[in-house]
């Protein structure tokens, strides 16, 4: 009992009297109470700043009227007297005049891909009877959504009870007063669906947190076995400390890249012989799997994201001595690339707010929250005059300058660390390793 106890009290004190201990202490807590809170604080932000939005009414019975008066009951939450829908323009003419509205949809859905109109709606004629009515916008903001929803429906309910008789069976008035399913599409006439684009964008997300989290793990351990059965010191006298640390980063990237390609060809496989399988997959599927500018980006995303975080993952290998060490430092790096997964209902609603956008702009955020408001935007080409094109061109940009300067500190701190297998290294010690040549 007593080298029991002797042992549980020295594995004990070796943990808890570790800086990385009290630290974990704060921080877990802390990143729990982030990711339960934030997802909810997201879901009920409403609008803060006016949304621009256009209407085409086709109709001929003044139903855009009635929907811009109706909108005008929404406030912005910062302004209450301030109108949270702002109205562009109301245009009014038939139905016949189709080329003339080809024309008009062509140009606002311009506008819309610009973000100089957030949407615009769509009233084709006898609407009351087949809820023919259209919105078109890059986002899919339900609670958007279902104010429009809800104002159409009160209009179509009201036209419907001025037409009929008063004497009327309960099922007949609720035939008229029933809420109408407002078809939504994205700029260019292209169906959007919000379970597809959500799960397409988890999907990609879930790739490059597996991908760097397995991999990176690896190379962490291998660095920590190697300091502690002194192999390190056999190998740096061989080869210099940068090149054994892109060496193991490069030579997992490889393995890692084997691994995603594996998963894209079989994903593929399933798709194009969907037929001879029976597997009924979505047209929307094929088209964010062939989207080239989507998989360019994602390539590109997921191998900075890799290196990127190996050189944190390398960098903790050659500060710590041991996997319990680790443990506190791996959970910041876990969560900040979980961040999109929690926040993901809010980007897939507000791809364009100033929270996403700013957000997928801090380097270690930037491959998976940019890569998810590109599955959501869906580009059809590379073109500079699309703002989620520039964006993801910054963010590659930046991203590429922090993972740089990130190469060149864990560089100088691995061929300090990798030597020093016992001690614990302190933070002035860290800096020292840093500065010195």
């Amino acid at each position: 009992m007593k080298k029991f106890l002797t042992i549980f009290k020295v594995e004990y004190a070796q943990v808890v009297k570790k800086k990385s201990f009290v630290i974990g202490i704060i921080l877990t807590p802390l990143f729990m109470l982030l990711i339960t809170l934030l997802p909810a604080f997201l879901a009920k932000r409403d609008i803060s700043t006016p949304v621009k939005y256009a209407v085409i009414d086709l109709d001929e019975r003044g139903i855009g009227g009635q929907l811009t008066k109706a909108l005008e009951r929404y406030k912005l939450d910062s302004d209450t007297a301030r109108q949270a829908y702002d109205l562009v323009e109301l245009y009014e003419f038939e139905d016949s005049e189709r080329e003339r509205l080809d024309s008009l949809r062509t140009e606002l859905d311009s506008l819309v891909r610009s973000k100089e109109l957030g949407q615009y709606v769509v009233i084709y004629p006898g609407v009351e009877q087949n809820d023919s009515v259209l919105m078109i916008s890059k986002s899919l903001n339900i609670r958007t959504t279902s104010r429009y929803d809800n104002r159409i429906s009160d209009i179509l309910s009201g036209m419907r009870l001025e037409e009929s008789n008063i004497n009327l069976p309960v099922d007949s008035v609720l035939q008229m007063t029933r809420r109408i399913d407002m078809q939504r599409q994205a700029p260019g006439g292209k169906s959007r669906d919000f379970l597809t684009i959500y799960f397409g964008a988890l999907i990609f997300v879930m790739i490059i947190f597996i991908s760097v989290i397995s991999f990176g793990q690896v190379l962490m351990r291998s660095v920590i076995e190697e300091k502690s059965s002194r192999v390190m010191e056999v190998l740096v006298s061989s080869v210099s400390p940068f090149q054994l640390m892109m060496g193991k980063i490069l030579g997992l990237g490889a393995a890692n890249l084997t691994q995603v390609g594996i998963w894209v060809l079989i994903g593929l496989g399933l798709f194009v012989f969907q037929g001879a399988l029976n597997i009924d997959v979505p047209e929307t599927v094929g088209e964010i799997i062939f989207n080239p500018v989507l998989v360019i980006f994602f390539i590109l995303f997921l191998l900075l994201a890799y290196i990127m975080y190996s050189a944190m993952f390398a960098l903790i290998g050659a500060v710590v001595s041991t996997d319990k060490e680790a443990q506190n430092f791996i959970f910041p790096i876990t969560m900040s690339l979980m961040l999109p997964v929690f926040t993901l209902m809010y980007i897939v609603q507000e791809p364009d707010s100033a929270i996403s956008t700013i957000v997928s702009l801090i380097p270690i955020f930037t491959p998976t929250m940019m890569v998810a408001r590109l599955n959501i935007a869906l580009p059809d080409a590379f073109t500079f005059t699309n703002p989620i094109i520039l964006e993801a061109t910054i963010g590659l940009l930046l991203s590429a300058a922090f993972t740089l300067g990130l190469i060149w500190i864990t560089a100088r701190i691995f061929r300090m660390g990798i030597l020093m297998y016992g001690k614990r290294a302190t933070v002035p010690e860290i800096m020292n390793w840093i500065r010195h040549k």
